[in-house]
């Protein structure tokens, strides 16, 4: 083979890798480009909600509040070890619906966030 003639197929090689790459990124960028940001709209569909992960020790932690006044908020009676179960299992496990849990923690949480802040205010 000549010089000329593996040049030529080096070249023809050449065009034939960059077009492909080139296809491929055009293909990435249009996928990246579907994307959507998500919403609190987008998030809430099915059973992904916060409640999926959620725990009460969580929510104990977060809000310095302590589980036994979360529990008694939530009007659940806990059983050892129910600290670390999901808000949609703890739900489940006791007969309660998701809507009625995150009404009370937040009916909850708002009071409790409103009392911290009086006791701010007479400081």
């Amino acid at each position: 083979m000549t010089k000329n003639s593996k040049i030529a197929i080096l070249s023809i090689l050449i065009i034939i890798t960059t077009s492909i790459i080139i296809k491929q990124s055009l293909t990435l960028h249009k996928g990246f480009k579907s994307i959507e940001i998500p919403n609190k709209e987008s998030r809430q569909f099915g059973n992904m909600s916060t409640s999926k992960w959620l725990t009460v020790k969580k929510i104990s932690n977060k809000y310095n509040i302590s589980e036994e006044e979360i529990f008694k908020a939530i009007e659940i009676t806990p059983e050892k070890g129910d600290e670390n179960i999901p808000i949609i299992e703890l739900a489940k496990k006791y007969n309660k619906t998701p809507e009625e849990i995150k009404r009370n923690l937040k009916k909850f949480i708002k009071n409790n966030n409103n009392m911290e802040g009086k006791k701010h205010e007479q400081l």
